[in-house]
């Protein structure tokens, strides 16, 4: 049991560990202690054993060293005797071979056996009278000694001995045999090598030369041919008396015989580690089992318990903490049974309550599921209305038996019950002897008992709130009021999820600026309407509406107040199409007219089940003229109209996708025919749509072609008969229709947005041709440009003016921008910096079709206007019409008061011209004064012009 258990098994490693570790450490920490012991001892011994030798040698070298030094004298004698005389008998230690050289004369004579001069002839040291030295070489392979004496003689030095000393001499194989029988040892010479011997010699040369070092003595290790060895050294004493070699005594001893004493030991101990292992583990699995038993009925417990079955008791009688932990165990596997029963059923509520996006369900399900949770006699949900909070709401009660009923009146929130609500987050709770709130009391229904009321709130938004009366006897569990929280806070999320998929479902087919249909929503009646008229052979009509010059109020006055019209208009169709409307009565019994936004400004009016198809028209003169009221947007007061295109059903199309673009053809249309009115579908309007769409690429190719071109209309001073300046207006010269006016295409550029490009060169060709005519004399012209509100909402608008009047070299002054009233309606808009940042460069403003715009005057304080442009309408009948001439003579004024400049445009006659003078206003322009022409043309007429003028404003033809 114990070792099928990765726990046990665990367990028993550690045991074992604990106890194997610590044994090992103690018994390589005493091998290596008794092991630095042992060679301690064999170094000392080895050392002794080298010393000895060493001295048995030198105190047999100093005994010959002494022989000679008493004898030297008679050896001297015996040399300068007869020559044929033999010496030697003087020395004490006869030598194998022995000469006198004498280093004056350079001759040898042999004492004893055959030396050779060539002996006598090496290079040996120089010793001072009555001195020794000892030099080892090889003859033959085999090591000599070589001892020298250098006999002192009274008076001077004498001849030097040349022996040869017989190793056998120095050391004897009895000096070997009365050392130890386990030590080895070597005599070493560094010319002559190894001179004596017993035993294995460390090999001479490499690691062992190394260690043979400089020091008098040590030790080292060395490794022979079978095994290792510890050794010791001693050098000879060094002396001016006797000179010997570097010579090495080494003493070795074999490492095994070293460590013979731990063999015991080393055999003995695997043994005994064993037996510990053994009686170790036989200790640790009994343990083992004793804890490892209650833990593995715990375990088993845990598995019935995550097999859901809590009611199984473990059973465990080992007096001691295992059972406290059964019995806590059997305690809680208790509660989680009672715990998993109570989160089952709130699941199942919690399943029923997320699922459902309908409030009534979600009430429904809540009041009739928590009486299983939590005992209870009666329970209540009231609900707000609305998103907003208001202070009514509906409510339900239930009885504790699962009937659920409406609580039959509208809930009243008072402001602080509303207050109390949103500020609490903890429940609010009513004893019997307290009085409830009213709305608590119209969703509890009599009786007795601690009422507990929960703010249903998600997201900071308050719902509702729920409220439960439990008996007199209930207390307060936390675990049920816990219970009570939990679903209160589900029922709120439940909520908040329905009133989200409200908020989704409004968003996929309304339009969230507006709140009217949006294009989805659109297709799908639309498409119920074609339905319809297809089985009761009715009509139906697609209004599509485009407000007119949206984009310039959206780029002057800012997104904000365009949503704010958008809002505004779309509020006054759905009005004028309500069914009480004078809309539904022009249409009779057809259905009611349904308005939708298809996107930006375009909106469209379904007319279904019309009987006769010219009610179409009437209904969008209708519409057209509840545009009639100017909208109000922030300070201003604005009248805007809208272009309606009509295609009706079967006659223009069949199915939604033929309507909506024929209807969109039709709107096309109307705006081309003077905009502010309505068109129905006709077939040729395609055809007039297609010439459109060509244009419009045409005049993409035209830009990069350079097949535009400049004319120039003059502006006259009729009272002092001079051309003050020119208008600039622009040509294209298109390939296949000839010149073309601006209002043929100036529209399409500004829809495409090709008016920056073409703007941009008309800029840089106007200031160029103005700074020739001024090279040319013709005086100082101001020539006027139309810039638009997309051109002025560049960025770089005022650099890339600043960048052209400095390569044309224009004096800033000469520039005149015209701007339409609409440009100028937002004094803290970015065109407005602009513009005052163009006006400090010099650059002038006129203010062009001045009186047809807004109502609002204003913007004249803000901008800094040089001119007034009285518009062409209110020229043309200023001698027959007394409101454009009272409206003239107004401009004029206003001019004057503000010391504005004033042109009249569109002047025509003499008599306009006379009429103009008459009322103050001097600068005028038009076919009166000159047509449009191009600047050859202006040059050469310039003079003639001027003449004409101050001879008495005589036409001038074009």
């Amino acid at each position: 049991m114990v070792l099928g258990s990765p726990f046990g098994r665990r367990l028993l490693l550690l045991f074992i560990g604990s106890a194997l570790v610590p044994t090992l450490l103690v018994a390589v920490l005493s091998f290596q202690s008794v092991r630095s012991q042992l060679a301690t001892q064999s170094e000392d011994r080895l050392h002794a054993t080298a010393n000895s030798i060493q001295r048995v040698v030198y105190d047999r070298l100093e005994t010959v060293d002494a022989d000679l030094r008493r004898n030297g004298a008679s050896l001297v004698r015996c040399a300068g005797g007869a020559a044929d005389s033999e010496c030697g008998d003087e020395l004490t230690y006869p030598f194998p071979a022995a000469a006198l050289y004498d280093p004056a004369t350079g001759t040898v004579r042999a004492l004893v056996g055959n030396l050779t001069a060539a002996t006598a002839a090496l290079p040996f040291p120089k010793i001072a009278g009555g001195s020794s030295a000892v030099v080892g070489d090889l003859v033959g392979g085999k090591p000599r000694l070589i001892m020298l004496h250098h006999i002192a003689v009274p008076g001077g030095d004498g001849p030097i001995l040349i022996g040869e000393l017989s190793l056998d001499f120095l050391w004897t194989p009895a000096d070997a045999d009365m050392l130890p029988e386990s030590i080895l040892f070597a005599w070493i010479d560094p010319a002559a090598g190894i001179l004596a011997a017993k035993g294995e010699s460390p090999r001479l040369g490499g690691e062992t030369a190394g260690l043979l070092g400089s020091a008098p003595s040590g030790g080292f290790e060395w490794s022979g041919a079978h095994e290792s060895y510890l050794a010791a050294y001693r050098s000879f004493p060094m002396s001016r008396r006797l000179q010997l070699p570097a010579w090495r005594v080494v003493a070795s001893e074999s490492t095994r015989q070293v460590l013979a004493p731990m063999a015991d030991f080393t055999k003995i101990f695997p043994l005994l580690l064993i037996l510990g292992v053994v009686v170790v583990a036989g200790f640790a699995l009994s343990q083992i089992r004793r804890s490892l038993v209650p833990l593995m009925v715990l375990q088993r417990g845990t598995r019935r318990v995550t097999g859901q079955d809590f009611d199984t008791r473990v059973e465990v009688t080992s007096g001691d903490e295992f059972e406290e932990l059964a019995a806590s165990f059997n305690a809680m596997a208790g509660q989680l049974g009672r715990q998993f029963r109570s989160v089952t059923t709130a699941a199942e509520i919690d399943r029923a309550v997320l699922s459902s996006v309908d409030r009534a369900t979600i009430v429904d399900t809540a009041l009739k599921r928590l009486p299983e949770l939590v005992p209870c006699e009666a329970l209540g949900i009231a609900l707000l209305d609305g998103a907003d909070g208001a202070a009514t709401g509906l409510g339900w009660w239930a009885n504790g038996t699962g009937r659920v009923e409406p609580a039959g009146q509208t809930i009243i929130f008072s402001p602080a019950d509303l207050s109390s609500l949103r500020a609490r987050d903890e429940q609010l709770v009513y004893r019997p002897d307290r009085s409830v709130p009213k709305f608590v009391a119209d969703i509890i229904r009599g009786g007795s008992g601690t009422i507990n009321v929960l703010p249903l709130r998600f997201g900071g938004v308050l719902f509702g709130a729920m409220a439960v009366r439990r008996g007199a006897g209930a207390g307060s569990d936390s675990a049920d009021l816990t219970q009570i929280g939990r679903l209160a806070d589900h029922v709120a999320v439940a909520l908040s999820n329905a009133r989200m998929v409200d908020r989704v479902k409004f968003l996929a087919f309304y339009d969230n600026l507006t709140g009217l249909p949006n294009r989805m929503l659109y297709k799908e009646r639309l498409t119920q309407a074609l339905q319809r008229a297809a089985r009761s052979r009715r009509h139906v009509a697609v209004c599509f509406l485009d407000l007119d010059h949206f984009s310039a109020i959206n780029d002057t006055l800012g997104h904000d107040l365009g949503d704010q019209l958008i809002r505004d208009v779309a509020a006054r169709l759905s009005v004028c199409c309500r069914e009480t409307d004078t809309i539904s009565r022009l249409v009779g019994d057809c259905g009611q007219p349904e308005v939708s936004r298809l996107g930006g400004d375009e909106f469209t009016v379904v007319l279904p089940d019309l009987t006769d198809a010219q009610d179409a028209g009437r209904v969008a003169r209708r519409i057209l003229d509840c545009f009639g009221e100017p909208f109000r947007l922030g300070t201003n007061e604005m009248y805007v109209s809208t272009s309606i295109g009509i295609a009706v059903y079967p006659e223009d199309g069949h199915t939604i996708e033929d309507l909506v673009k024929n209807a969109d053809v039709a709107m096309y249309h109307a705006k081309e025919n003077g905009r502010n009115t309505c068109r129905l579908y006709s077939p040729a309007m395609n055809s007039e749509a297609m010439g459109r769409m060509r244009l419009d690429q045409q005049l993409r190719r035209a830009v990069d072609a350079g097949q535009f071109a400049m004319v120039y209309q003059p502006i006259v001073n009729t009272q002092l008969g001079t051309v003050v300046g020119a208008e600039a207006l622009v040509r294209w010269n298109h390939p296949e229709r000839g010149l073309l006016s601006p209002g043929e295409f100036i529209s399409l550029t500004e829809e495409s947005g090709l008016i920056v490009r073409l703007g941009e060169w008309i800029l840089r060709t106007v200031c160029a041709q103005g700074k020739v005519w001024a090279d040319q004399g013709l005086g100082p012209l101001r020539l006027s440009v139309n810039l638009s509100g997309r051109q002025l909402q560049r960025p770089d608008i005022v650099d890339l003016i600043r960048e052209i009047l400095g390569e044309t070299k224009l004096p800033p002054r000469s520039l005149v921008l015209e701007l339409t009233e609409s440009v100028l309606m937002q004094p803290d808009s970015p065109v407005a910096a602009s513009i005052q940042a163009l006006a400090a460069l010099g650059v002038q403003f006129a203010i062009d079709d001045f009186g047809t715009g807004y109502s609002s005057l204003s913007y004249l304080k803000h901008f800094p206007a040089d001119t007034l442009k009285i518009d062409r309408s209110f020229i043309t009948d200023v001698l027959t019409d007394p409101d454009d001439a009272a409206i003239t003579c107004a401009v004029i004024a206003l001019g004057k008061a503000l010391g504005i400049s004033v042109v009249a445009e569109g002047v025509e006659t003499e008599e306009q011209a006379a009429y103009l003078a008459q009322s103050g206003c001097q600068l005028i322009q038009g076919y009166f004064v000159g047509q449009p022409m191009p600047p050859e043309e202006f040059a050469a007429f310039f003079p003639v012009l001027g003449s004409r003028l101050r001879a008495g404003m005589t036409a001038v033809p074009g």
